[in-house]
């Protein structure tokens, strides 16, 4: 694979102002010369979360997510290291130049970049072709019918797929778009058996659907015959620019409204989701057709604290939901159920009712687990004890998946209350469901090591010697600092339990000078140190400068010349020593007693004239 230089890295990240990249989805505010505000990867009401510019770097006190630029859109924005590297240069434009040039790298570049091409730009056919062709009256006809005008077949650029090929062929003609191309896109279907191609969408109403910088990545499309045995709806197939799994249609939209509202609103289908937008409920978001994934919850986590499922009131939108929750509650979220009045959906509410309607359901959204309660009293299903057992063994698997244990707790109390079973019985319940191998991992399981990778870094800066904590804060936040401690001897001092973390800053031969230098300095270490040393350089720093640095390193060496004293200390007391032996020790246990006793007396002298 090729590799960025590590300059180019680093004119990447002094040419990005951290605190403007992060400032757009959270909300800062300056304090002194760094800046604060809510966490945006944890539900907090007290600002932990630091951005300080000097070091071009993040850190939350309150979960220990710690980075840089790359580091911010990699967690927040779910990019990979590559995606996030290339955001920002783009943004500075920065040319990338790697080093090794790979031929399989840059063919991938350059097909995911004609796949996004493709995409726009029969996007803007299949919308022409709505707008305008006689063929899209029946498209036409039933979005007058829902209340979509042209306006907002605009705004959202939703498109009519023509019934036969030949329209298709004469488009790929005309805009020299080969017919692999279309194959690779999806826009074409392969017959296993026959090997001809035909149009994967055929008289449909064409919904495109975006990634979080906008661009059309996949279709969704609705059929517009009533009668025909097709699927309703049909989306891409997975494509090396987009998967299912990954996207939650009207994010790209929703997003910003996300993150200010700290609530998102989830639907069942496209319209729904743009009606909500276009009513001003911005926060709406839907699934592409299949369950919801733990990257939708963390996503939605990213920007929010609460979720409201919006589905049918059936039993199949219960069902919908419950899986929902079961994917969604694991990340932290709390989840509520908005009740619609049988037989509407957000779009006719607001039709019928208006907006004031739905804003009223939305005010009155209840926890999901209550919601789920009441629905089992309303069916019925809670008429006698072992009704209520059973039920209770159900709700204890979902009560068993949030990630609170205080709101476990609250869940519990309600639901035994409602139940009129008791508090205990039901608690052994959920506690047996935690237990259960085939329950959902817990959030921190799920994000594969994150959780790990942070706990290791925790403690290895709790391990560390307090002085060797101080140092690396001072030579992380001071140029002259860290000068002057790669010119000492530092070796000895690098044997001792506890000082581990100061090895990689002492070998550094980064410019001190350049926040941009540190971030590249940081991206080459192992990302156990690489997190360790972020969360220190985010810890308040001595405000000694040099003076404590030396002050830091006499204490280091004190300890030092302690724990070899201890070890003489130890060979003197251990029996049948002979007379040469212990002579020697004992001088070496002298030496180190004037040593230590010279480097206190220092300590004091400085001190006392600083």
């Amino acid at each position: 694979m090729p590799r960025i230089p590590e300059e180019t890295l680093q004119q990447i990240l002094a040419a990005t102002d951290i605190v403007e990249l992060i400032g757009r989805t959270v909300k800062l505010r300056r304090a002194g010369g760094n800046w604060l505000g809510l966490c945006p990867f944890h539900n907090e009401k007290t600002p932990s979360f630091n951005v300080r510019p000097s070091t071009a770097s993040f850190r939350c006190f309150g979960c220990g997510a710690s980075g840089n630029a790359f580091g911010f859109l990699m967690n927040h924005d779910g990019l990979s290291f590559m995606e996030a590297v290339e955001r920002l240069a783009q943004a500075a434009n920065i040319r990338i130049e790697r080093e090794v040039w790979d031929a399989n790298a840059e063919q991938e570049a350059k097909q995911k970049s004609a796949l996004i091409r493709v995409h726009q730009q029969i996007s803007q056919w299949y919308h022409q072709l709505l707008m305008k062709s006689p063929l899209a009256q029946a498209a036409r006809d039933y979005l007058k019918g829902r209340g979509i005008d042209q306006g907002i077949a605009r705004n959202w650029q939703l498109g009519y797929a023509p019934p036969s090929g030949p329209l298709l062929q004469q488009w790929a003609n005309a805009n020299e778009v080969s017919r692999a191309l279309l194959i690779e896109a999806g826009i074409l279907a392969q017959s296993p058996e026959r090997g001809d191609t035909y149009p994967r969408f055929r008289d449909r109403l064409m919904f495109p659907i975006r990634n979080d910088q906008g661009e059309v990545i996949a279709f969704s499309g609705r059929l517009l015959q009533s009668d025909a045995k097709a699927a309703k709806y049909l989306n891409s197939p997975e494509t090396p620019i987009f998967s299912k799994s990954r996207v939650l249609f009207g994010f790209d939209r929703a997003r910003r409204s996300i993150s200010k509202t700290g609530q998102a609103i989830i639907c069942e289908g496209q319209i729904d989701t743009l009606m909500l937008h276009e009513a001003g409920f911005t926060q709406a978001v839907a699934g592409q057709g299949t369950a919801f994934t733990e990257f939708h919850a963390r996503a939605l986590k990213r920007q929010a604290d609460e979720v409201v499922l919006c589905y049918d009131s059936d039993n199949a939108g219960i069902k919908a939901a419950e899986k929902a929750f079961r994917i969604l509650a694991p990340a932290g979220l709390l989840i509520k159920m908005l009740a619609l009045p049988s037989g509407e959906d957000p779009d006719s509410l607001i039709r019928k009712q208006g907006r004031e309607a739905f804003a009223e359901l939305l005010a009155k959204a209840e926890d999901f687990l209550d919601y789920q309660t009441q629905q089992a009293a309303k069916a019925d299903a809670l008429g006698d004890m072992r009704q209520r057992v059973r039920f209770a063994g159900q709700l204890a698997e979902n009560i068993a998946v949030v990630d609170s244990a205080v709101a476990r707790a609250t869940a519990i109390q309600r639901a035994a209350l409602r139940l009129s079973l008791p508090e205990d019985s039901l608690a052994n319940l959920v506690k047996q469901a935690r237990k259960s191998p085939t329950r959902r991992a817990e959030p921190a399981q799920s994000t594969g090591n994150e959780a790990e990778l942070q706990k290791q870094a925790q403690a290895m800066v709790q391990q560390a010697h307090p002085q060797v904590r101080i140092l690396a804060s001072l030579a992380l936040g001071d140029a002259e600092v860290l000068d002057w401690l790669r010119q000492q001897s530092l070796k000895p001092l690098l044997e001792l339990p506890g000082t581990e973390i100061l090895a990689p800053l002492w070998q550094s031969r980064f410019d001190a000078t350049q926040p941009a230098a540190l971030q590249g300095f940081l991206m080459q270490l192992p990302q156990v140190e690489q997190v360790a040393l972020n969360h220190i350089m985010h810890l308040p720093q001595p405000p000694s400068g040099l003076e404590g640095a030396m002050h830091a390193l006499s204490d280091l060496e004190i300890f030092r010349l302690k724990t070899l004293l201890t070890g003489l200390q130890t060979q003197l007391r251990q029996p049948r020593l002979d007379a040469q032996t212990s002579n020697e020790l004992q001088r070496e246990v002298m030496g180190l007693h004037q040593e230590i006793t010279r480097l206190q007396n220092q300590l004091i002298a400085r001190q006392a004239h600083p």
